[in-house]
């Protein structure tokens, strides 16, 4: 019979890596040739790595046998049960008994190296080469793994994940990580320190208003602060409310609070949990530099050790930091030994330092941002005890939605926010041009689905196409008596979570009209979008509804009436039973009719038909199926249609307030998992089978605080449909 037996040489794996991995200024090793890859059969046996066959005569069956293997792990010495030893590319663990022991059987169809890894939480992944040539296999393996020093190293400088166009060294993680590094760097996550917007709540700032006339103009304080990101001082725009200055009655008077605030808040635990040194309770104007540029980045993730849910948001708490503590003696690796947690148990690399962990597979990691149960931080302030007994508001909530939800069981956060890979096979871009170097260096083939883009798409992700499918509108339209009615039942159809969720600023909004052919219908009865769509001013009747300060040709004066309160279902007490509709807080008003400013004298102003009688006026501007802009935000309060939001209040009772400030939320009647709330809307009708349109937008930020600092808002068109 002839037996046949593969013998491979990879001499240390150190040297391996080396060679495909170098710090040799960013250029990429060149594929070895054919013949340096085992992929020659030869007849005779080699040290070169090459494929051997040996005839035999002796009828005895070596293959089999010659694949198994006995392996035995040590931690710190001792042999350690329940360590996971695998071989590359197999993807099929074992794992060891109380001896420390496991008999393994290995693959010799697996192409590339032939490797067998053993690694345990408490450890670093290590690996060594195998043979199956009986002339060089190794009887039994022995793999000596040592305890990962437990704690956090505040002077560990974190590992910067480097720029598109620059793949840089083994010192920036999108060296060899390319892929994630471009789709990390166009995602909220490289910007969640640097957004403007985060940077402007923070300091109470207008970072647009770039000039003293501009901002002393819109209300706005000159004076000189930190510019974020560096720790520079310049002249900026103070303006608005803003957390420093609010937690920090003693500074924002006279002058600005950036360098003297001592109460931060917890903002930079998630927007900037970057910060070298101390981990926790540090000021989002300490971010320079890579904590700055890059935010929630890849060597902070894969610092975390482990999860806590429930304890204090980000790295203050429920994320546990261990940024390595052992001196390096490794050249070129730098000071102190690479340490990377991540969820594979079979990534040898030494550049890595892999130890493997569960939670970044569960919605647990993502919810340590995502969900934020706040006390009332403003001093002075406090939350009502007979509404929040516990003593916090569900500021950000998106874990407990989905935990709560269909989902929670069988489709994490990643599901869905992180797509999988479908271009290269591996997370270090392995692809059919390296698949001859598959092994120690560039990893192996991983199944299908096992590799995840780390886009983090959503709503700031348009190309992404989640909005469009997170939401369903269905219309049920009849006539009668010369009165269309409409029914508009909108639906979360795609989200695992609630929609809108996260920032508590974001609001959803629905319109609805109507049409005889090319003639739009008025409308005469219904719901109405509510006042978080903005509104530019208000009067209560009996109010001389002719007079409107600051009015403008082209403002549209709606007219409402109070019709109680509108008895939804929605996250927490707002669902649960604990709030009547009265407590759950959203007014419920009833369109009337509405006039368009057509001139304006002073104060007074003349409309293009007279105004009805109602209990509510409300000045604000045409809705997007009136003649407004679908993308551009406008004020729309009492605009035919509906919308979901949820609603912080502060002290002052000032709603859709930054949730530093927040005393209560007011309402919340976002939409949750597959559930599905109806609106009816009426129209004078004209015709037997008129149209009806409706669209229905996500916005970012509430028109007024956008228009305030100077803010992009973009307002994205979810769904539009006809009937």
């Amino acid at each position: 019979m002839r037996s046949r037996a593969r013998a491979w040489v990879l001499g240390s794996l150190s040297v391996v890596v080396t060679a495909a991995c170098g710090d040799s200024g960013g250029e990429e090793s060149e594929a070895p040739a054919e013949d340096e890859v085992g992929s020659t059969d030869t007849d005779t046996e080699t040290e070169t790595g090459t494929e051997t066959e040996t005839d035999t005569e002796t009828g005895t069956d070596t293959g089999e046998a010659s694949l198994l293997r006995t392996v035995t792990v040590t931690l710190d010495g001792e042999p350690v049960e329940g360590a996971t030893v695998i071989q590359g590319g197999t993807g099929e663990p074992y794992f060891t008994d109380a001896a420390g022991q496991v008999v393994v059987t290995l693959d010799d169809t697996i192409p590339g190296d032939l490797a067998l890894m053993a690694t345990h939480p408490e450890a670093r992944t290590i690996g060594q080469s195998v043979y199956v040539d009986p002339a060089l296999a190794q009887d039994a393996l022995l793999f000596e793994l040592t305890r990962i020093a437990v704690g956090d190293n505040e002077l560990y400088p974190y590992s910067p994940p480097g720029v598109p166009g620059d793949n840089g060294t083994t010192a920036e993680c999108g060296h060899c990580h390319v892929r994630m590094k471009l789709d990390w760097y166009d995602s909220p996550h490289r910007q969640s320190a640097s957004n403007p917007a985060v940077q402007d709540v923070y300091a109470g700032a207008a970072a647009a208003l770039d000039d003293q006339a501009s901002c002393e103009a819109a209300g706005g304080s000159w004076w000189s602060g930190l510019v974020p990101g560096s720790a520079e001082q310049a002249p900026r725009c103070y303006l608005g409310a803003g957390a420093l200055p609010d937690l920090n009655p003693d500074c924002g008077q006279d002058a600005a609070c950036d360098t003297v605030a001592t109460e931060f808040g917890q903002c930079a635990d998630c927007h900037a949990p970057a910060i070298e040194g101390p981990a926790g309770g540090r000021s989002l104007l300490e971010a320079t530099g890579t904590a700055y540029e890059a935010g929630v980045h890849c060597d902070l993730c894969h610092k975390v050790e482990g999860v806590e849910p429930g304890a204090a948001a980000g790295v203050a708490g429920w994320l546990h930091l261990n940024r390595p503590l052992e001196r390096s003696d490794k050249i070129g690796l730098g000071e102190w030994e690479v340490l990377t947690f991540g969820p594979y148990v079979d990534v040898p690399n030494p550049r890595m330092g892999a130890s493997p962990r569960t939670h970044f597979l569960t919605g647990e990691f993502c919810g340590s941002c995502h969900q934020l149960d706040q006390q009332a931080l403003v001093p002075g302030t406090s939350l009502d005890p007979g509404r929040w007994p516990e003593g916090t508001l569900p500021v950000h909530s998106t874990y407990e939605e989905w935990k709560a939800g269909p989902f929670g069981d069988i489709a994490p956060c990643s599901s869905c926010h992180m797509p999988a890979e479908t271009e290269y096979a591996n997370s270090a871009d392995l692809t059919a041009d390296f698949f001859a170097m598959q092994g120690v260096a560039r990893g192996w083939v991983r199944p299908p689905g096992a590799t995840r883009r780390h886009s983090w798409v959503g709503p700031r992700t348009p190309s992404s196409g989640m909005l469009e499918l997170a939401a369903a509108v269905f219309i049920d339209a009849s006539v009668e008596g010369g009165v269309l009615t409409a029914e508009l039942t909108v639906r979360n159809v795609g989200a695992g979570h609630a929609i809108p969720t996260g920032e508590p600023l974001r609001s959803m909004l629905l319109f609805v009209s109507a049409r005889c052919g090319d003639e739009a219908l008025a409308a005469v009865g219904g719901d109405v979008v509510p006042d978080f769509g903005g509104a530019l001013d208000r009067q209560p009747s009996p109010a001389d509804w002719s007079s409107w300060p600051g009015a403008e040709v082209g403002d549209v004066v709606r007219v409402l009436d109070a019709l109680g309160w509108v008895d939804y279902e929605g996250f927490g007490p707002f669902g649960d039973g604990s709030f009547d509709a009265a407590a759950k807080g959203l007014p419920r008003y009833g369109f009337v009719g509405q006039a368009t400013v057509v001139a304006v004298n002073g104060d007074q102003v003349s409309f293009d038909q007279p105004l009805p009688a109602g209990d509510l006026a409300v000045r604000g501007r045409p809705a997007p199926l009136s003649g407004g802009d679908a993308t551009v935000p406008e004020a729309v309060a009492g605009a035919p249609g509906f919308g979901f939001a949820r609603v912080l209040a502060d002290a002052e009772g000032a709603t859709m307030a930054p949730h530093h400030r927040a005393v209560d939320v007011r309402s919340d009647n976002r939409l949750l998992p597959q559930t599905e709330w109806t609106s009816t809307h009426l129209f004078e009708s004209a015709c037997a089978e008129p149209v009806v349109e409706a669209t229905l937008v996500h916005r970012a930020y509430p028109v007024a605080l956008a228009t305030e600092r100077g803010w992009d808002n973009p307002q994205q068109v979810m769904v539009e449909v006809s009937l």
